[in-house]
């Protein structure tokens, strides 16, 4: 294992502490706002799946660099019964089975899932890949793993997602840079592994400010702060070419 990926480990390790639980609620809220802002990601790449696959809630999912379980319990919520999450940290882990004990979980390394070939219908990474020291390691090994699709929700590379987005990360003594996709490298890393086998590759570019919509809907009455939301981000949708959110979906 790589240093990297060992110091990784351990400062997740204390991340997911048992004393830290508390913070991660957030994953578990009915509130409409917070779970709008939560959920809204997953589901613009969802819709793009079920145009094509109007089965795919019987399809088993594995949820990679997947922490606490947060798109675990969203799969769960939506229908989705085969539902396996899997972290490098044994604390997030925990956490999750405490969520829902219906997940299964997995100690995984992203950037080398221990797992068969095709082993899993759906393969999913929301936030993570940019956390490896080998982030297209990682969404290769997602290739390998996933028998029918992949989904990539990471931030987007762009001028002014560089400007406004984080370079680098600390937690304690792990560092990482902060990775950035685009249509291009996306599509260039899928071929370079699948070749030609593949149906289709689809990405998803858009604004996403999870903070500061709260920030500016919280400050209203709760039943008005998700239509507020939902109006912020209607007038980002002009500029979506433009935007800091980079979702890829590949269909096998």
């Amino acid at each position: 294992m790589l240093e990297q990926v060992k110091q990784q480990q351990n400062a997740y390790e204390g991340i997911y502490a048992p004393e830290q639980r508390s913070e991660f609620d957030f994953h578990i809220t009915t509130d409409p706002l917070t779970r709008y802002l939560r959920d809204r990601r997953l589901l613009k790449a969802l819709a793009v799946l079920e145009q094509s696959n109007a089965n795919i809630r019987e399809w088993s999912v594995l949820l990679t660099c997947g922490g606490v379980g947060g798109e675990g319990l969203f799969f769960k919520k939506n229908g989705f019964n085969n539902v396996t999450v899997s972290d490098i940290s044994e604390n997030s882990l925990k956490i999750c089975n405490e969520f829902d004990p219906s997940i299964s979980t997995i100690m995984l390394n992203g950037e080398s899932l221990d797992v068969p070939d095709a082993s899993y219908d759906l393969v999913v990474v929301q936030d993570g890949l940019h956390h490896l020291p080998r982030p297209v390691t990682g969404f290769t090994e997602m290739l390998r793993v996933a028998k029918k699709a992949v989904i990539v929700i990471e931030p987007y590379d762009s001028l002014i997602g560089n400007l406004m987005g984080t370079e680098w990360e600390e937690q304690g003594s792990a560092i990482n840079y902060v990775y950035r996709w685009d249509k291009n490298s996306f599509t260039q890393a899928v071929k370079s592994y699948l070749l030609k086998n593949y149906k289709q590759i689809k990405v998803l570019r858009f604004w996403d400010h999870g903070l500061m919509v709260s920030k500016l809907a919280g400050k209203l009455p709760q039943g008005m702060q998700l239509p507020a939301a939902k109006i912020i981000y209607g007038l980002f949708a002009p500029f979506n070419l433009a935007g800091n959110m980079f979702v890829g979906i590949l269909m096998k």
